[in-house]
């Protein structure tokens, strides 16, 4: 009698452990699946263009963020006929259909725009809408020949400077030669540096080029660009100090920080012809921010909504002469931008301009 007891206990403790194994197993699927439809979703979120998935009945599924921006609705909720005719008409007629294709202008709250809308039909039960924002690839595209524009001009000068002056170079005495090697020198530094800010424009707005955010002593890189211009600073006969707190760590890419810094500080010995630069980094709880305040003669309000953009210089003349490239303040935007940060002016005339980052600490 026991041994039955004991045969039919085993036996259920075998079906419990055999139930407990296979719910355990069926969990740890569900979860493999939850993590694959996190990553998918942050995928389609990254896209350049608007993804919809709708339902067999039209209903949308999920939808990614630049269909947010276009449609002007979430996906809580269903964008159909009252708002977009066209698409919901277009959406209908190609049902039951591989694909199709065409151009649609659509509305939001933001105005109108056109579209070409692609669907496909991934089985009787979804469907994948795909939307290409026409007008904002055409002012991509108009950005991008605009800056090349800009960039030919900008590589031209120098380049032009030095072929004459290696022109005129063997016709001239060794006196005059000295001098113009020294501006063939001049020329030659002015062309790196040009180009080198190209290329770290260029690391600044592609997401292609990836971050490394690590742990790092705000104060101590600080102290680096500092002392990276205190000779700058002493010729000039200007006062450059550095007002922190006694520790602050952060997370962040320690090559964009530090460019993010050098280049306003730079921008501020630069446009400073007497007084100080005074560098402050500040602790706000899940924030850090970085200012930079000049003693120079401000900047005049008109000016400020353009000065992070590409080669948009206020005095010309003068920022070729001290070297500059109008890509500078570009640079910190774009880097600021990347790091989830922000960054602001305040300036007034004949007292000096706060250049200001706000960065998350992590």
């Amino acid at each position: 009698m026991n041994s039955v007891l004991v045969f039919i206990a085993a036996a259920a403790v075998l079906v419990a452990v055999r139930e407990y194994l296979r719910r355990a197993k069926l969990e740890s699927q569900q979860q493999d699946l939850d993590w694959q439809n996190i990553a998918l979703r942050r995928s389609l979120s990254q896209l350049s263009v608007g993804f919809v998935l709708l339902g067999g009945d039209d209903a949308v599924r999920f939808q990614n963020v630049v269909a947010d921006d276009l449609l002007g609705e979430t996906s809580a909720s269903y964008w159909g006929g009252a708002h977009h005719k066209k698409l919901v008409a277009f959406l209908q007629q190609s049902k039951g259909q591989a694909s199709g294709n065409r151009e649609i202008e659509i509305s939001n709250d933001e105005g109108k725009s056109l579209v070409n809308a692609i669907v496909l039909e991934i089985d009787n039960e979804f469907r994948v809408l795909l939307l290409q924002n026409l007008e904002a690839e055409a002012l991509a595209h108009l950005r991008l020949r605009e800056f090349v524009a800009n960039a030919s001009h900008e590589l031209k000068t120098p380049i032009a400077a030095i072929i004459g002056m290696l022109d005129l170079l063997p016709h001239m005495t060794s006196e005059k030669q000295t001098d113009l090697t020294e501006r063939l020198q001049r020329n030659a530094n002015s062309l790196a540096i040009l180009v080198d800010d190209l290329l770290t424009l260029s690391r600044a707005e592609s997401s292609a080029s990836p971050f490394t955010p690590v742990a790092c002593d705000a104060i101590e890189l600080a102290n680096r660009v500092i002392e990276q211009f205190k000779l700058k600073a002493n010729y000039r006969s200007l006062s450059l100090e550095l007002e922190a707190p006694s520790t602050l760590m952060v997370v962040a890419d320690e090559l964009a920080l530090s460019r993010v810094l050098s280049n306003l500080v730079e921008n501020a010995l630069a446009y400073t012809d007497k007084g100080s630069v005074v560098v402050r980094l500040a602790n706000h709880n899940s924030l850090w921010s970085i200012e930079v305040e000049d003693s120079g003669p401000g900047i005049a309000a008109e000016h400020i909504p353009r000065l992070f953009q590409r080669f948009f210089r206020i005095d010309a003349a003068r920022s070729r002469a001290l070297g500059g490239t109008g890509l500078g303040l570009s640079i910190v935007r774009n880097f600021v931008e990347r790091m989830d940060g922000a960054i602001t002016v305040e300036s007034t005339i004949g007292k000096g301009s706060i250049f200001r980052v706000e960065l998350p600490k992590s």
